[in-house]
């Protein structure tokens, strides 16, 4: 990613527990909102959801702030 932008962010334990059942909360949402979108409902169930990412940036983005904060509390502890 040569354009990446980088983000560094401290919380506490508490708050990153907090963050990240929220962001897993909102990320579900957004891909059950688009599952049986009409858009999607040809595309095999083992490509949809790649296809929803592909095609929606913010669900891209939030799956990826779930991995580094998911790998993030894990070194923590």
């Amino acid at each position: 990613m040569e354009n990446a932008v980088v983000m560094r962010l401290s919380l506490e334990p508490k708050q990153a527990e907090a963050l990240l059942l929220h962001l897993r909360e909102q990320f579900r949402q957004g891909l059950q909102a688009r599952w049986y979108a009409d858009r999607y409902r040809l595309v095999p169930d083992a490509a949809r959801s790649g296809a929803i990412l592909h095609d929606c940036p913010c669900l891209a983005a939030q799956k990826k702030a779930l991995g580094a904060l998911r790998a993030a509390l894990d070194q923590a502890q």
